[in-house]
């Protein structure tokens, strides 16, 4: 149930279940109340009212993150390789995408937004299948668990970067090659080295640190500025 207070500046949801606490979950600008079934509608009402600071602080962050993501238009600025690129749309009967110096040249027949994300999420997606995955059979070969690799593979995922699978297979969200070179190198280093342990013991992180150096640097950025490679649709 949604619940609006004359006093807070935004609406809530109430999602009443068999827990035993209660937790306020904040995401893309909605707030969820979960609450036990035994809780009254009064004292959750309260709850919200004193967290009320923390929540509108967590409503700016996120409206803020999301003003910053991607938009492919004309004259808009993109990320290849960390680098910025300005983006120039040519209407053209033969739809394709060319990197070109500090441009990048959608030519495409109708200049739609659904359109040129489209155009530039195969052609970015292609730039992931060879870059990443050369880069990931070099590095396990570095690692000495080639023979453990079985795929490289590509999706858009909202929750990973990347994940390694028990099977031997490695997949990677293709957005990260906006991200600068060593960002992604690091990626590709920390999926490898789970071919040799699957968890993030010390002795995994030792393991990237051995072919990725400073990579909690690498890490931070990432978590830093993740959200400006989506967009903002």
């Amino acid at each position: 149930m949604s619940r609006f207070e004359p006093e807070l500046p935004f609406s809530y949801t109430i999602t009443r279940s068999k827990r035993k606490t209660v937790a306020i979950h904040v995401k893309r600008g909605e707030v969820d109340v979960r609450a036990p079934l035994q809780i009254s509608q009064k004292w959750v009402d309260d709850f919200v009212r004193q967290k009320s600071g923390w929540i509108q602080g967590q409503l700016h962050e996120q409206r803020i993150r999301n003003n910053e993501k991607l938009k492919i238009a004309d004259n808009r600025q993109v990320l290849f390789f960390g680098i910025s690129r300005t983006i120039v749309v040519i209407i053209s009967p033969q739809q394709k995408v060319e990197l070109s110096q500090d441009f990048l040249f959608i030519y495409t027949k109708k200049n739609t937004p659904a359109q040129l994300e489209n155009l530039f999420n195969r052609w970015l997606l292609n730039q992931a299948r060879e870059y990443m995955t050369t880069q990931t059979v070099k590095i396990s070969r570095m690692l000495g668990v080639e023979h453990k690799l079985k795929d490289v593979v590509f999706r858009k995922t909202r929750t990973k970067w990347g994940h390694c699978c028990h099977d031997g297979s490695i997949q990677y969200n293709w957005l990260v090659m906006m991200a600068p070179k060593p960002v992604i190198d690091y990626l590709i280093s920390h999926e490898t080295s789970h071919l040799i342990y699957m968890n993030h013991s010390a002795a995994f992180w030792k393991t990237v640190a051995s072919v990725c150096s400073n990579y909690q640097e690498k890490r931070n950025w990432l978590k830093a500025n993740g959200h400006r490679l989506w967009t903002q649709s």
